[in-house]
């Protein structure tokens, strides 16, 4: 590019005219085809080009016209994420590796938060695909009608997650939370204790918890135990819910042997509580968590815990969304990745 144009073009910039596509090709010396290559593929320009074009767009501080691209292709580059809260160290995990695994192929990631209500995914997901996206990934299979619906009739590729148990709707990363409720039961099994219950999410709310309370439940009745003393908490379900379930189990049962806690937020908090009121553990009560969050290790006694893999989960999931984008993939799929009981000094 010339001097002369150079300065048209930034004097274009500064009076609010904006620098254009034509404008970056010319300074960085290739054609607009490059650089829109440039911007929506990297990974397809070789890098010299490629550095020639990302320095032209650094000098000139050219912004791309997202709409316009949006309206030329029917690719938006941006994947929908909807996870039920955004404190639970467990999303903030999946979403990370998700955000990580996109962004190497030029997605964008829009995150909506559901607050464990079907309802207001709903809407998050009509919000979302005004924009366009090339693809959701959603937390569980349970769903209103109308997302169904609406995902259906979209026609893009659609991840579930957390959930290895029920069918997908389209295509599904999760892990067997019945699986992990026997894995417990087993362990509670193996040290002869029968007097346990369960302490998870509301069973309107929390399906998920739900399958690990089953799975508990169905392995000790194989074995003859009474059915499982069940406390159910309502949605989110802060720490301090690990104390008032604990309380509740008591009061209904006070030689109560083993809790299974649907999350080691809980039963880290019960743990402790344990600890303050001098109840021995597991001598007295045998506490298990799910999740195998930060912390769940560095307590005392340690707690023994359900460890799920959500970073590979976040990578699967992105990963499918991509491979069915390329067309590597076609067609439904369930993925379950395994759980690991960690078995520790609380169990």
């Amino acid at each position: 590019m010339s001097e002369a144009t150079e300065k048209r073009v930034r004097s274009r910039r500064l009076s609010g005219g904006g620098v254009k596509m034509v404008d970056v090709a010319r300074l960085a010396g290739t054609s607009t085809q490059t650089v829109s290559r440039v911007l929506s593929r990297p990974e397809l320009v070789a890098d010299d080009t490629r550095k020639l074009v990302e320095q032209a767009i650094r000098e000139l501080n050219y912004i791309p016209n997202s709409a316009a691209r949006l309206l030329a292709s029917s690719v938006s580059h941006i994947v929908a994420v909807i996870i039920p809260s955004l404190s639970a160290t467990v999303y903030a995990q999946e979403v990370h590796h998700i955000v990580r695994v996109l962004e190497e192929h030029s997605f964008s990631v829009v995150i909506g938060h559901s607050d464990y209500s079907e309802l207001r995914e709903e809407r998050l997901v009509q919000s979302f695909l005004e924009r366009r996206p090339d693809g959701f990934i959603l937390t569980g299979t349970q769903h209103t009608d109308l997302t169904r619906q609406l995902l259906r009739n979209s026609g893009v590729p659609v991840v579930e997650t957390f959930d290895g148990d029920n069918a997908a709707m389209d295509m599904s990363v999760g892990f067997s939370n019945l699986e992990a409720g026997r894995k417990v039961a087993e362990l509670f099994l193996s040290r002869g204790l029968t007097r346990i219950a369960y302490v998870g999410g509301r069973s309107d709310q929390d399906f998920r918890s739900n399958a690990r309370f089953e799975g508990l439940q169905s392995r000790l009745a194989e074995a003859g135990l009474a059915p499982v003393a069940r406390i159910e908490l309502t949605l989110p379900m802060p720490a301090g819910d690990g104390v008032r379930g604990l309380d509740q189990v008591l009061a209904i049962d006070p030689l109560t042997q083993a809790i299974f806690f649907s999350a080691d937020t809980l039963a880290i908090s019960a743990l402790l509580e344990c600890n303050r009121r001098g109840m021995r553990v597991p001598e007295q009560l045998a506490i298990c968590g799910f999740g195998n969050y930060d912390f769940a290790d560095a307590i005392v006694p340690a707690l023994t815990t359900v460890a799920v893999p959500f970073e590979q989960i976040g990578v699967l999931a992105a990963n499918a969304i991509l491979a069915r984008l390329d067309g590597s993939v076609q067609g439904p799929s369930q993925t379950v990745v395994p759980l690991q009981l960690l078995r520790r000094g609380s169990a």
